[in-house]
């Protein structure tokens, strides 16, 4: 088969993330099936017009705004040269509704971010959202959470199949740091929450002196955050390495996950699987991708996440326990499962993969 992926961003984007590594993933999963993958996303600098990344045929053209017209075009154009067109939507879609051959890819829906965004305007733009959305009710559609899947029915639609994300298995025998560690990973923007993190860790200092932080990421709040919270146990690392996010998490003790919204997020299976229990804020996606008391903890505010952490540290063995519940949680999510689970759900869809 010849498919389409219709995506706004592609893996080798600076503002990609969990989306794009899924995306990646699920292409590799339909390459090793032998079928044609051609992937249409926006440019962005530097970027080649067209390449090839393990196979996978990449086409950029427009902004992340404009590529949605520019890859309707091209998939109107060419939808009798593919068996299957892949459509993500994200928060705005590239309008193949009306194409029989295609099937929507939704993580989330952008409700929460446009208020975080954009303010007062944000009313519009969740009506335009659902409308959009809308129009795609009686297609096939694969999302990531049984929370999208629950956002999804409330709009009309009807057959939906959930494939989660997966992770990148590190086979590491970590040694923790003797003080109390807490990390931030992600992007420093609104819709993360990042300085609830950072106020977080203020307040689990005031019982536990030791403590120290580590935010990774980078973002359009790095210097706000920099210059407001200068402390010298709290350490902005900016952008890192695989390896060394690998590393820090070994190291860390507990993760801390503010987010407004999650499809999933991958970010808290990834430090599951290296023994950190997460803390994170009571939304969509994280209610999925936490367990509750087992894995971590789901909290409605900065001072209940603190609680939580000073509460658990204090009692070691309750921690090594939820640090061992979080790992096995984590070994449940790998990228082969979602590869077959993303294959299985377009069989049941009637496409021959």
């Amino acid at each position: 088969m010849r498919i389409l992926i219709l995506n706004r961003r592609d893996i080798r984007n600076p503002l990609g993330g969990g989306a794009e590594k899924y995306t990646l993933e699920v292409a590799r999963g339909l390459l090793e099936r032998g079928h044609e993958v051609v992937w249409f996303a926006s440019s962005f600098r530097g970027a080649a017009s067209r390449e090839e990344l393990d196979g996978i045929k990449i086409i950029r053209r427009g902004s992340e705004l404009s590529t949605h017209l520019f890859g309707f075009l091209y998939a109107l154009r060419n939808r009798r040269q593919f068996d299957l067109i892949i459509e993500e939507f994200n928060g705005i879609g590239y309008m193949t509704f009306f194409l029989k051959n295609s099937v929507l890819l939704i993580h989330q829906l952008y409700q929460e971010f446009w208020t975080a965004e954009m303010g007062k305007w944000a009313f519009f733009m969740k009506w335009v959202e659902k409308a959009l959305l809308r129009l795609y009710r009686n297609k096939f559609t694969i999302t990531v959470s049984p929370s999208t899947k629950e956002d999804l029915e409330s709009l009309g639609f009807g057959n939906i199949a959930v494939v989660e994300n997966g992770i990148d298995v590190v086979n590491v025998r970590c040694r923790k740091a003797d003080e109390l560690t807490l990390i931030y990973l992600g992007r420093l923007r609104r819709t993360k929450n990042p300085e609830d993190a950072i106020r977080i860790f203020f307040r689990v200092k005031e019982r536990i002196p030791e403590a120290r932080m580590w935010v990774m990421g980078t973002g359009p709040l790095e210097d706000y955050l920099r210059s407001r919270y200068s402390h010298p146990d709290l350490h902005f690392l900016g952008f890192v390495s695989e390896e060394e996010k690998y590393r820090r998490l070994c190291e860390g003790h507990f993760l801390i996950v503010p987010s407004i919204r999650e499809g999933w997020g991958i970010v808290v299976i990834e430090a599951n699987m290296l023994g950190l229990p997460v803390i994170g804020y009571r939304v969509k996606g994280l209610r999925d991708s936490i367990r509750d008391g087992y894995s971590g903890y789901l909290v409605d505010g900065v001072e209940e996440g603190a609680e939580r952490i000073v509460e658990l540290w204090n009692n070691r063995e309750k921690y090594e326990e939820m640090s061992r519940n979080a790992r096995e949680w984590a070994s449940r999510f790998t990228w082969d499962r979602t590869k077959q689970k993303f294959i299985d759900a377009l069989r049941r869809a009637g496409y021959d993969v």
